[in-house]
C-alpha cells in the first residue's frame, strides 16, 4: 500500500513514524514545503529564540526517515489531488500515486490586515526560520510591540521580557486568553506578565503602521501613537484548506473528519492542526467538533490516523489538552472549559501553583492548572471514567489526589 503524507510538520512526521512501526511494508512518502525536517515546534517563541541552536530538535531527521525508508521530500508544495485517479500532483511538476492520503498541512499565521502591514520589521511565529528572524532582532535594550494577547503573543512576550527587550502588548479585547480560560486566569495572566515589566493594552485596535525614518516604526491605535523598534504578531492560524478545498473535501473551520481521522473521501484523511474532529469533553458529555492546535493533538491525532490505515477500528478520543510555558510558571489546561459549572480552587494563585477544577453536574468538565502537572494527570483519569469528587475534597490540600 502506498501512503503519501503531504505536511512535514509534527503531525505529519508522526503518521509517518507511528505508519512504519506498525508495518514495515508499507511505501511511506512524506513531503512537506519547508527545507527542514520535521521539527518540534513549541519551542519555537521560547527556546529557539532564546538560544544559539544551529537546528531545531527534530521529530524525523533526514537520517532517521532514510533508515526508517520513509522517502521524506522537502521544499516542494502540494498543488492538486485526482480523487478519482489516485494522484497528486506536485509544484516540482511531478506527481505521487496514493492508496492512501493524509493531509496534514497544518495552518499558516494570521496576517494583519492594517495600512502599514507589510513594512520591514512586523515578524510572525510559525517556523524555525520565523524564530531565527526573531532571534536576529531581539536585544537588550530594543522595544518591542507584541500584536495579540493569545498563548503565542504572550509566549512571544515572556522570551522578548527575557532576553532584555521593552515590551508592549495590544490586546483587541478586554482580557488575555478569553476564550481558553476563566476570567480569574485571564487576570492572573495579565498580573503575571505586568509583574515582568510588560506594558498590557486591552481593547486596543490597530489602525495603521508608519515606519520612522531611524528605522522604527509607529504603531497607532486609537489611544494614540508609540514607537517600537520591532513589532511581533500573534493574532492566531489560518487553516491550510485550500488543497483540500480544491478537491472537492468538505471544509469548516478546517478539513472535516470522523472519529477515525477520514474526509469526506475515504481514502484520504486529515490530521493536526487543520482536522476539524468530533470529540467528548467527557465520559458523559455530548459530541461536539472542535478544530484543536495543540501539540498533543498533533501527535495523538496522528498517532490515531495511522492506526487506522493499518487496520484499527478504534476511534481517535483525545481529551483536548495544551501548555504554555511562560516567565518561570507553566499553565496546563484540559478539557473545555464552559461558561456554566462550578470552578474549585485546590492552592493559592499568589504563589503561583494552583489548580482550578470545573465542575459540571457530577463530572470534571475542565482543568487548568499552574505549576500542578501531578494533579491535571489525575483529573484526566477523572475525565476519562465521567466522575469527579466533591469540591470540599478537590480543594482540600491536606488530602492526596490520588486517594480520593
Amino acid at each position: 500500500m502506498r501512503v503519501v503524507i503531504v505536511g512535514a510538520g509534527q503531525a505529519g512526521a508522526w503518521v509517518a513514524r507511528r505508519l512504519r512501526g506498525k508495518n514495515p511494508d508499507l511505501s511511506i512518502t512524506l513531503i512537506g514545503e519547508e527545507a527542514w525536517a520535521p521539527y518540534e515546534r513549541p519551542p519555537l517563541s521560547k527556546a529557539s529564540i532564546t538560544g544559539e541552536d544551529a537546528a531545531p530538535s527534530y521529530i524525523l531527521s533526514t537520517e532517521q526517515a532514510e533508515e526508517l525508508t520513509i522517502d521524506l521530500r522537502l521544499g516542494i508544495t502540494a498543488t492538486e489531488i485526482d480523487r478519482t485517479g489516485k494522484i497528486l500532483q506536485l509544484g516540482s511538476g511531478k506527481s505521487l500515486a496514493y492508496d492512501k492520503l493524509v493531509l496534514a498541512t497544518g495552518g499558516r499565521a494570521r496576517q494583519l490586515q492594517v495600512p502599514g502591514s507589510d513594512l520591514p520589521g512586523i515578524y510572525y511565529l510559525r517556523t524555525w526560520d520565523d524564530s531565527l528572524r526573531l532571534r536576529e532582532r531581539l536585544r537588550p535594550g530594543k522595544s518591542v510591540m507584541v500584536v495579540g494577547g493569545g498563548w503565542i503573543g504572550l509566549e512571544l512576550a515572556s522570551t522578548a521580557r527575557k532576553t532584555g527587550c521593552e515590551v508592549t502588548l495590544l490586546e483587541s479585547a478586554d482580557c488575555l486568553c478569553g476564550r481558553s480560560v476563566t476570567p480569574q486566569i485571564s487576570a492572573f495572566l495579565a498580573q503575571q506578565h505586568q509583574q515582568h515589566g510588560v506594558s498590557v493594552q486591552f481593547n486596543a485596535r490597530l489602525e495603521k503602521i508608519e515606519a520612522v525614518s531611524d528605522g522604527r516604526l509607529s504603531v497607532y491605535t486609537a489611544s494614540g501613537r508609540t514607537d517600537v523598534d520591532i513589532i511581533a504578531v500573534g493574532i492566531g492560524l489560518q487553516p491550510e484548506t485550500a488543497l483540500a478545498q480544491d478537491a472537492g473535501l468538505d471544509i469548516a473551520n478546517g478539513i472535516v473528519v470522523d472519529r477515525f481521522g477520514l474526509t469526506s473521501d475515504p481514502d484520504i484523511y486529515a490530521t493536526g492542526d487543520v482536522a476539524n474532529q468530533p470529540f467528548q469533553a467527557h465520559a458523559s458529555a455530548p459530541e461536539t467538533r472542535m478544530r484543536f492546535e495543540s501539540y498533543a493533538n498533533a501527535t495523538n491525532h496522528a498517532v490515531g490516523v495511522a492506526d487506522h490505515i493499518c487496520g484499527d477500528v478504534e476511534k481517535i478520543a483525545e481529551i483536548p489538552w495544551f501548555w504554555s510555558d511562560q516567565y518561570d510558571f507553566q499553565l496546563q489546561v484540559l478539557g473545555t472549559p464552559r461558561p456554566d459549572g462550578q470552578w474549585i480552587l485546590r492552592g493559592q494563585m499568589q504563589d503561583n501553583k494552583f489548580c482550578l477544577f470545573q465542575r459540571v453536574g457530577q463530572t470534571v468538565q475542565a482543568v487548568i492548572a499552574v505549576n500542578m502537572a501531578k494533579e491535571l494527570k489525575i483529573a484526566k483519569r477523572w475525565m476519562k471514567s465521567g466522575r469527579c469528587p466533591a469540591p470540599e475534597l478537590l480543594s482540600n490540600l491536606s488530602l492526596k489526589l490520588e486517594q480520593i
